[in-house]
């Protein structure tokens, strides 16, 4: 499947995200955690593969530079793992 390796790291970017969304778990996630999942992200040559998908992930990088919540930079990320399915299709 393309991008399976992209798809795999958006979902560990979208999992950190989230947990951060739940205030789950003992340790805190700070912003730099996050965006360094999303820059490994737009390290992967397949994120060029499929028109949009760079796009959100530079959104969803921007909004956790931008200090915005982390329900919207998840909802960013699904956007990008979105545009990702429908590419490999």
């Amino acid at each position: 499947m393309a991008g399976r390796a992209a798809a795999e790291r958006i979902r560990r970017a979208i999992a950190l995200v989230n947990s951060v969304a739940d205030e789950a778990g003992d340790e805190e996630i700070t912003p730099t955690e996050i965006a360094e999942a999303i820059r490994d992200c737009l390290e992967l040559g397949e994120v060029d593969d499929v028109p949009n998908v760079r796009r959100y992930l530079g959104e969803a990088l921007d909004a956790v530079s931008d200090g915005m919540p982390a329900d919207f930079v998840a909802m960013t990320l699904y956007a990008a793992l979105g545009a990702l399915r429908e590419g490999s299709h």
